[in-house]
């Protein structure tokens, strides 16, 4: 019994309603009375159970550390002692917003603002639809087939809840195939949602090994996580591959996802990407995620696309207003700047070509052997041989203790434990300083 109001014989005097027996104007006269006619079983003893305190998401516990999170300590022990440290070891790029996309974004801040809608301005719409047509050569309805999203991450991670079957479903996809190495927040997000996380291995040319896509996995799967270029490794996927995913996404009836943020960061020929891959006009079990945080420099300003299978983007529609992910207009109009030039991004594959060539060239003097790397800001390079097991975070605790931050592949899964990553991502000058140290060092 839980409830505080007595029930059968009261006694005689004592209020109807008890809130508090050990208190009010009668509490003392009727206690004596009351606590005999208990005694003898008249009035039955109620007692109030403590509800249990509230719990929090169980998955959380399974979650890994953040990786970025993990660099911290010793980076602020150094910079504590005075150490000039050089990070190359997150992936955010330092060059400035172009001048007319912030001249975009501040024209459109008004006296009163309102809120935004989740479906996005149409002229962003259009914007995200002619770029898609321009780069990558399909036709995009922008209504039916495209979105904006705050930055790639909200949407990598939303994404889940709508594929994902609840816990109890009957015949549940319940599996999210993730490449070992992989950006965290797609598996995080699956933990989180209850679901389960396939490891696809990578293959020797680190791309993901899409044989290891078994019926028995075929069939639980809900999503496929495809990301080119990649992020450690900086491999990029032709065509063919993605052909090859959709292809077994619609024998078994998942989603195909794709991840191409870097999509704009190349250095001998464009990427392909997953949308001409698709031979449906309306993109059937395709979605891709992109962002003007790499293309644009425009990382603050949280501002990307979604676009693709138009069942998912009307899932969207109706789900996205609910969860507090509109972008701000004067963000969307600043969007729309960059999504319409090319000029900028031009510019900006220039100063990353200058930064990677120069540490290529280190690499190459100090027989350092450098992997994939073929497109994104990253180099992927191994641990040499004089390191202990080649370990990763040993090699990236010696650059450290010198004021250079590259981040252990470890962080990133286990296949990585014999290499680091690189972002070339600081100005020129503080990459040339940082190639002084290491001919020093190295």
């Amino acid at each position: 019994m839980t409830s505080s109001i007595v029930s059968g014989p009261r006694c005689r005097g004592a209020p109807r309603k008890v809130r508090d027996r050990r208190t009010g104007p009668d509490a003392s006269a009727n206690k004596g009375r009351c606590g005999e006619r208990h005694a003898a079983g008249i009035i039955p003893h109620v007692t109030t159970p403590v509800p249990a305190p509230f719990g929090l998401n169980r998955a959380i516990a399974d979650l890994r550390p953040y990786a970025f999170t993990q660099l911290r300590a010793r980076q602020d022990e150094l910079a504590a002692q005075g150490v000039r440290l050089i990070n190359f070891g997150v992936g955010d790029p330092e060059d400035e917003t172009p001048q007319f996309i912030r001249d975009a974004l501040v024209a459109s801040i008004t006296p009163a603002s309102r809120y935004p809608t989740a479906a996005g301005l149409p002229a962003l719409k259009q914007a995200i639809a002619s770029w898609l047509s321009r780069r990558f050569g399909v036709t995009v309805d922008p209504e039916r087939h495209a979105l904006p999203a705050n930055g790639a991450k909200e949407a990598l991670y939303n994404l889940t809840s709508l594929v994902l079957d609840p816990p109890g479903t009957p015949g549940r996809r319940d599996l999210v195939a993730v490449p070992e190495l992989a950006y965290q927040v797609y598996g995080d997000s699956v933990i989180l949602h209850h679901g389960e996380v396939f490891p696809l291995p990578l293959g020797s040319d680190w791309l993901p090994d899409l044989d290891a896509i078994t019926p028995e996995i075929g069939r639980r799967l809900a999503i496929l996580w495809l990301n080119s270029p990649h992020n450690p490794t900086g491999s990029v996927a032709p065509v063919a591959h993605y052909r090859r995913a959709l292809d077994l996404a619609h024998q078994y009836g998942f989603l195909v996802a794709s991840d191409e943020a870097y999509s704009e960061l190349w250095f001998d020929a464009p990427p392909a990407g997953l949308l001409q891959a698709c031979t449906d006009p309306d993109f059937s079990h395709a979605i891709v995620v992109n962002t003007l945080s790499k293309r644009s420099n425009m990382t603050a300003y949280r501002s990307g696309l979604i676009a693709g299978d138009a069942r998912v983007i009307a899932a969207m529609k109706n789900v996205r207003p609910r969860i507090g992910v509109a972008t701000p207009e004067f963000i969307q109009k600043a969007a729309i700047a960059a999504w319409n030039d090319e000029v900028h991004v031009e510019a900006q594959r220039a100063r990353y070509a200058v930064r990677r060539d120069l540490f290529l060239d280190l690499c190459a003097r100090k027989n350092l052997t450098v992997e994939a790397s073929q497109g994104a800001f990253y180099l992927w390079i191994r641990v040499p041989d004089r390191v202990p097991g080649r370990d990763a975070r040993v090699f990236a605790s010696e650059l450290l203790d010198n004021g250079i931050i590259v981040l252990p592949g470890s962080f990133m899964g286990p296949r990585g434990s014999e290499y680091v990553r690189l972002a070339f991502v600081p100005a020129i000058e503080t990459c040339r300083d940082a190639v002084a140290i290491l001919d020093r060092i190295l």
